[in-house]
């Protein structure tokens, strides 16, 4: 029998968050805003800023009105947050705004890391990045673009109950509150679920499988420091799984990835032919 998945497992987050109403009331918990009717949601949302750029994968993309918002779960540390943030709003603000609109009609955007580490090692909950003047210090840019980091172990520090219960759950599993109790019920469901969990327990081994075959890029990394280098490699590997993932789902060929298993050199091929 498999083990069972927890929150910070991304098969499940991507199932348990997908759902708009959840979706919305986690929105809500984070923002302290009202989120309102999600409108459109997806989960392994891709975009591509131009022909020739890296494409990009976010965990659950929704779109409230005109706001869009990105939700990742980070379990494992990411050396280069920022870099990543500022990349995943190039690709949103990208494929958000239509050939000649005037650059005013960008959404409302917001991208949240929920990390189950201190992803900035200053100590603080909650990580909020706004652009300011750097000659005055108070003048905001007021672009629209809302960068948002949470660190689960500070859960305790939080004085927003509901937020602090959110984080809680994502760091111990305990569930208190409206929204962890949602999703621990949901994830539990999931879980009787014998069949997908085998198949999301799947995906996750192949992914493993991705993390050895990233050895190259992990040593190349070593140069910078051992740590950062295997980080760096890690969050590579997992980029290029979703990014299989992803394309083979959107041709109906999902099943192809059970091969794998018994053929080391299938996941190769078919990142070969999908050019992941």
């Amino acid at each position: 029998m498999t083990r069972d998945l927890t929150i910070k497992d991304w098969p499940m987050f991507d199932r348990v968050v997908r759902d708009p109403e959840v979706c919305a009331l986690m929105l809500e918990t984070i923002l302290g805003i009202e989120v309102g009717h999600i409108e459109y949601i997806s989960d392994e949302h891709a975009e591509k800023p131009s022909l020739k750029g890296r494409g990009v994968r976010m965990d659950v993309f929704a779109r409230s009105g005109e706001a869009v918002y990105d939700i990742e779960m980070q379990a494992v540390r990411e050396p280069h947050i920022m870099h990543r943030m500022r990349y995943y709003q190039a690709a949103m603000d990208s494929a958000a705004l239509p050939e000649g609109c005037a650059y005013h009609k960008l959404p409302e955007s917001y991208i949240i890391f929920i990390c189950d580490h201190d992803p900035f090692a200053r100590g603080l909950p909650r990580y909020t990045i706004e652009r300011t003047c750097q000659e005055d210090g108070a003048t905001r840019a007021e672009d629209g673009a809302h960068w948002i980091a949470l660190n689960a172990p500070a859960w305790e520090q939080v004085s927003d109950a509901p937020l602090s219960w959110l984080l809680e759950y994502v760091h111990t599993g305990r569930a208190q509150g409206k929204l962890a109790s949602i999703l621990d019920e949901r994830v539990r469901c999931a879980n009787e679920e014998e069949a997908w969990k085998e198949q999301a327990m799947g995906f996750m081994t192949l992914e493993m499988e991705m993390l050895v075959r990233e050895d190259a890029a992990r040593e190349e990394g070593f140069a910078k420091g051992e740590a950062e280098g295997l980080a760096e490699g890690e969050a590579h590997a997992r980029e290029r799984f979703q990014a299989l993932i992803a394309k083979l789902s959107d041709e109906g060929r999902l099943a192809e990835l059970e091969s794998t298993a018994s053929d080391p050199g299938s996941m190769d091929r078919l990142m070969a032919e999908l050019g992941v």
